[in-house]
């Protein structure tokens, strides 16, 4: 009888300890099962978020046709905030084209202060920013350079656009906004451009622009010639500078 007992204690306690584990069990279950829901639900939004924001670069680029549109320096800010968010190489390969085009566009621009993109570093509240959004556009022309081969006719015109990207913001002397009165900007302007060239040379900036025979590591002029079309370097000899 006493060993019945203790057989009887023993069951009940066996399943008191199975029905913890299953009450257990449970919970880590339905923990898992409210993890995963909300890991999916957060990939789902963010795909819908990147949807959106894409969506919203396009048809900031679409606006007006095909003509030329000026488009302010701070929409063109707020745009490549939104491009750089999302931003992937293979998908955004094309977006990043038009937003150097549209930036080097506003550049071009006559007497139109607020269309130029280097207007926004002479504002306090967007100046830092700018120059980090600068830095991190100029750095992914760095990127597409490294896929990009000149041999080839398309690719050889990207060249040219990203160049011209790299030479246009580490080089004041094209920028329109210091002509005139603005001259007196030129020694800060000139400071920002030291500040940005230091970033991307801490990144491998020389390394990446060794193009064919000339190499800008030894000869930033033949950089500039380069970004200009009028780079004469023999193939032979190597850069003349």
């Amino acid at each position: 009888m006493f060993s019945a007992t203790q057989i009887s204690k023993a069951q009940f306690l066996d399943k008191a300890r199975q029905a913890r584990e299953e009450r257990r069990g449970l919970k880590e279950r339905e923990r898992a099962a409210v993890q995963i829901q909300a890991l999916v639900r957060r990939f789902l939004c963010r795909c819908r978020l990147q949807r959106e924001i894409r969506k919203e670069v396009d048809d900031f680029f679409d606006a007006g046709g095909p003509g030329p549109v000026k488009r302010t320096a701070l929409s063109i800010f707020r745009t490549a905030r939104k491009l750089l968010f999302v931003f992937r190489m293979q998908e955004d390969k094309e977006r990043f084209e038009k937003l150097c085009r549209c930036i080097l566009a506003s550049m071009d621009a006559e007497n139109d202060p607020k269309v130029w993109y280097v207007s926004l570093a002479l504002s306090k509240e967007l100046m830092l920013l700018w120059i980090k959004q600068v830095k991190a556009v100029l750095w992914l022309s760095c990127e597409f350079l490294k896929l990009l081969k000149p041999d080839i006719l398309q690719d050889s015109k990207l060249v040219n656009l990203h160049l011209t990207m790299l030479v246009t913001f580490t080089d004041t002397s094209t920028w329109k906004i210091l002509r005139g009165k603005g001259e007196a900007l030129r020694p800060a302007m000139s400071h920002i451009c030291a500040n940005i060239m230091g970033h991307l040379n801490q990144k491998g900036f020389y390394s990446v622009l060794q193009v064919g025979p000339c190499s800008p590591s030894r000869c930033s002029q033949c950089l500039v010639l380069r970004a200009s079309r009028q780079c004469r370097c023999s193939p032979v000899r190597g850069c003349k500078y």
